[in-house]
Formats: structure tokens, sequence, C-alpha cells
């Protein structure tokens, strides 16, 4: 894992343009992680979408953002797949149509969370052809799961950034 020392532009290189990561952040005193779904078009920049419950209610917050690579937060970025031009709308499409709650998730009839929208929303991807899933869901999480943990005390310390793990799950 990275050290704090490292430049923006080396934290940067450490993503693949037009890779789908799913990003696992802390959530301070709070137990879990939060998750996202992040594409670097031309790193640092790129898109993010995860689910959110700031105002008393889920919504879905899909924007370009400059600065995911170098949140404070950020414990792990996991890539799952990769996008190109024939299918990069089609993956824009298929996440922006994820619901962002309230109702169970209808993949696992899980209570929803920013979690459980980054699950449907790896499934979406698979089901419209965007990745290809050699695990099981179930798997992919433990896995994510796992990884951040083994990270998330140092990053909270601020000894280390966040791991980017580019090979797939």
């Amino acid at each position: 894992m990275a050290s704090r020392s490292m430049s923006r532009e080396d934290i940067a290189k450490q993503y693949e343009n037009y890779s789908i990561y799913v990003m696992l952040s802390s959530r301070g005193a709070n137990p879990g992680f939060h998750w996202g779904i992040f594409i670097p078009i031309d790193t640092p920049a790129g898109h993010i979408w995860h689910a959110t419950d700031r105002e008393g209610g889920w919504k879905l917050d899909q924007r370009p953002s400059n600065n995911v690579p170098y949140s404070l937060s950020l414990v792990l970025a996991h890539k799952i797949g990769s996008v190109n031009n024939s299918n990069w709308q089609t993956c824009i499409d298929t996440l922006n149509g994820i619901p962002a709650g309230p109702h169970p998730s209808p993949n696992t009839g899980e209570t929803f969370s920013c979690r459980t929208w980054v699950k449907d929303a790896i499934i979406a991807l698979e089901k419209n052809g965007i990745i290809t899933l050699s695990k099981s869901i179930a798997h992919i999480e433990e896995t994510l799961l796992d990884a951040a943990a083994d990270y998330k005390d140092d990053v909270e310390v601020g000894a280390k950034i966040a791991k980017v793990k580019n090979s797939q799950i």
C-alpha cells in the first residue's frame, strides 16, 4: 500500500482509465464502509456513482469528479472490469438506471444501502454485457470487505492511502 508521501501524480497513475472500480471508504466512527463506483476517464478525472442518505432519503449521486483518488477516507479501489467506446453509453445508462432505494434489493432481497446499490450495479453491469463476473456477488463482496479491512485502520490514522487493486476479482 502506498504511503501518504506519494505525490498526487503518482496516486492518480495507479488508476487505469476506463476501468470500473468499486470504492470502499471509511465511515469514520460508524462501522462498515461507504460503497461507490468510480470510472476514471483521464485519471484523476472520472465519474462517480454512489447511493447517499444525507438528506433523509436515499438517492443516487452521480457526477464527474477530479478528486476521488485523493479522498482521505478512501480505503480500497478494486477494479471489476473496463469499458470502451462501444459500451461506454450503455455503462452510464446502466448505472444511472439502478434504483437508489428505499426498497430491498431485487437481486439479493437485502435492505437498501450504498453497499446493496453497488452489488445491484455490478449485477446489472454483467447482465448488460459490460463486465464478466468469474465469481458470485457474495464472493466479490467478501473479497472486497476482506481487502478493505486490511487497510482501514492505517487509512483512518493517516498512515497510508487507499489500496488500488487493478487485478479483477
